[in-house]
């Protein structure tokens, strides 16, 4: 059992994937091709902030695949790996960045159909793999360690199309993607990509410190993919700067959640203290409404007496009368009498 650096860490992966052969081992065994070379062309962090809940670690890598029958590829592999649920739109942002760049296409020299053959150059557009490593789920009915696909093609009656030669229209108008779901890793892995992803399996973090896994190494496959990954990582734990940059992502992280539980704690107060202006708004509202019905149960009284004052007075009785059978001062009776 050896003590190692989490790769989930961003500082961590990025170690790891700058090495050619571990990147070579990793990419390789996710896609299931044969890796010849591969180069990263550009990499971006981007970590969480007040307004933008993402952390996220980007790679673009152009790679060399040799194909079953022998020929070689040139091929675009862009590595996604996220800690937690992220935005949609960001991760097909790159992607679509990627269609677009122009890097990401080979030269090839094509001939006009004249007499001279004159040569012209066109721009062949590269394969584009997208692999995304998640540290979290997609939820519920998508419980597999990987989830891979690419754009199935249909006729007019919704006839799966199994082209018998590639298109290249088609090849560059769409990408191959790969999903890897940490948490559904099998504890006891039999395949080659589980066996190799066990170097990063979350349940192996050491207890009370995220920064670091226990694993064992492969000890009957020296060469084995996983063996190859897990030196590199025990390579890691002994790289002072490596280890200090990690300690910092760490308090870094850490940092961030106590500022988004105050954050948090903040909008429940805010909140509570919304509900209770609410209630007492409503309050407010449900007296205005009491005193506007005794207002107008005070008005009809008013007019009911004004009403028979005035029919009393018709029928001859004087003021005097009128306000001892009323219960009223000769006053009241004298004002509504003079109204009229």
């Amino acid at each position: 059992m050896a003590k190692v650096c989490n790769p989930i860490y961003d500082t961590v992966f990025k170690y790891l994937v700058e090495d050619e052969r571990v990147a070579k081992v990793l990419l390789g065994c996710i896609l299931g091709k044969k890796i010849v070379h591969v180069e990263i062309k550009g990499h971006e962090s981007t970590y969480r902030d007040d307004d933008n809940q993402l952390k996220l670690l980007r790679f673009d890598f152009a790679g060399t695949i040799e194909n079953p029958d022998g020929t070689k590829e040139t091929v675009t592999i862009e590595l996604q790996k996220a800690s937690e649920p992220e935005e949609v739109m960001r991760f097909r942002s790159y992607f679509g960045i990627q269609m677009a760049s122009k890097s990401n296409a080979d030269t090839i020299v094509k001939y006009h159909r004249d007499k001279d053959k004159t040569p012209y150059n066109v721009l062949k557009p590269r394969r584009i793999y997208g692999i995304f490593i998640l540290g979290h789920s997609l939820g519920k009915g998508f419980e597999y360690p990987l989830i891979k696909g690419s754009t199935v093609f249909y006729d007019e009656d919704n006839n799966v199309l199994n082209f018998k030669t590639q298109c290249e229209f088609l090849k560059g108008m769409t990408y191959d993607l790969y999903i890897i779901q940490l948490p559904f890793l099998p504890e006891r892995p039999k395949k080659p990509l589980e066996k190799m992803l066990r170097a990063f399996d979350q349940r192996y973090k050491v207890e009370n410190d995220d920064r670091y896994l226990e694993l064992t190494e492969d000890t009957a496959d020296y060469d084995s993919d996983f063996n190859v990954i897990f030196r590199r990582l025990l390579h890691a734990s002994a790289d002072e700067q490596l280890r200090r940059n990690l300690d910092l992502e760490d308090y870094a992280e850490r940092l961030w959640t106590i500022r988004q539980a105050e954050r948090e704690d903040l909008e429940y107060e805010l909140k509570e203290k919304k509900q209770l202006l609410a209630e007492k708004d409503n309050q407010l509202a449900e007296q205005k409404n009491q005193l506007a019905e005794k207002d107008n149960q005070l008005a009809e009284k008013d007019n009911q007496l004004v009403a028979m004052i005035k029919l009393s007075a018709s029928l001859g009785a004087s003021p005097e009368k009128i306000a001892t059978q009323l219960s009223i001062s000769i006053d009241e009776v004298k004002r509504v009498l003079s109204q009229n």
